[in-house]
């Protein structure tokens, strides 16, 4: 990460949140709220890259598929982007739900990027503190694209820096 940029990484990561609760079936993660933090010019930039990468993932199916734009950011979406952070996400989520249940109070993500759980479970913010942890520039980042997107950052939303 370049000093004083946000990461690329959060971009490409609420990409495919977004990107999986739009176009795939099952759902297994429904990041609703990732689209709103990624602009069309966004969307269209990491799509593009994705579908001219397709040689890097996969020559065969680039071949095979190398003239539908659409079925070629499903296939890297569906089988190279998202299946391990959105398998990972959807777990953690379900143990914190039990652990709620249990009387947890803190949720700690780090690495946060453009994380959305807060504002996706707004109903848990009299009951968990979530802390996240990034870089004071992707932070910063977030919260510029929380308040374009209209979103107020409720009290137990806690960002803490780290270098």
């Amino acid at each position: 990460m370049k000093q004083n940029e946000s990461s690329i990484t959060s971009l490409i990561s609420a990409f495919s949140r977004a990107y999986h609760s739009q176009h795939d079936f099952p759902i297994i993660y429904d990041d609703f709220v990732a689209k709103k933090l990624i602009s069309k010019k966004e969307v269209s930039d990491i799509s593009k890259n994705m579908i001219q990468g397709i040689q890097f993932f996969n020559s065969e199916i680039a071949e095979a598929i190398h003239n539908k734009p659409e079925k070629i950011l499903k296939w890297i979406t569906q089988v190279q982007l998202s299946p391990t952070p959105l398998a990972r996400a959807a777990y953690c989520e379900q143990v914190l739900s039990n652990e709620i249940k249990l009387g947890v109070n803190q949720y700690v993500i780090l690495g946060a990027g453009l994380d959305t759980f807060c504002f996706r479970h707004p109903e848990l913010k009299n009951h968990l503190e979530i802390y996240e942890v990034d870089y004071p520039t992707t932070q910063e980042f977030k919260k510029k694209r929380l308040t374009q997107a209209n979103f107020v950052i409720p009290n137990n939303l806690h960002f803490n820096g780290c270098h």
